[in-house]
Formats: structure tokens, C-alpha cells, sequence
């Protein structure tokens, strides 16, 4: 084999190498890319499941608060909780 063609086939080995190299580069970069969209992904759902727990909560507040006016309310009051309670319950 002439020099040229040991240069040309060191070449083209190198070339493959570093094109298996880019490969792997790409695929790893793309797994990384999906993870981070899962992550994105799943950091929104903790949000929304927390935004629905707040707003639970807030609904067992008022509905306590409402607990509390029936319990310290008279007879003449239970007309005007009732509508509140009709609203709370919509």
C-alpha cells in the first residue's frame, strides 16, 4: 500500500470515529432534551396539583367559617347563611 492510501484509510477510520462520536452526541443530547421536557412537564402538574390543593383548602376554610356563623347564628340570621351556604355549595 502506497502512503497515500495509509493516509486516506487513517483518514476515513478517523472520520467514522468522530461521526459514531457526533452519533452518541446527538442521542445523548436528545434523551437529555426529553428528560428535561418530562421535567418541564411534571413540574407543571405539581403545579396544577397544588393550585387544585389550594383551592381545596381555601373551600374547607370558608366552609368551616360558615360551620362557625351557623353554630354562633340565631334563628333570625339562618335565612341570610342560607344563601351564602347555597352560593359555597355551587
Amino acid at each position: 500500500m502506497s502512503l497515500i492510501d495509509l493516509l486516506k484509510e487513517k483518514v476515513e477510520k478517523q472520520m467514522a470515529a468522530y461521526d459514531e462520536q457526533l452519533e452518541a452526541a446527538q442521542a445523548k443530547a436528545k434523551a437529555r432534551k426529553a428528560q428535561a421536557e418530562a421535567d418541564v412537564a411534571g413540574a407543571d402538574l405539581e403545579e396544577q396539583f397544588l393550585i387544585q390543593v389550594n383551592d381545596i383548602k381555601e373551600k374547607l376554610s370558608e366552609g368551616q367559617a360558615y360551620l362557625k356563623e351557623l353554630a354562633d347564628a340565631g334563628e333570625d340570621k339562618a335565612e341570610e347563611i342560607k344563601a351564602k351556604v347555597t352560593s359555597f355549595l355551587q
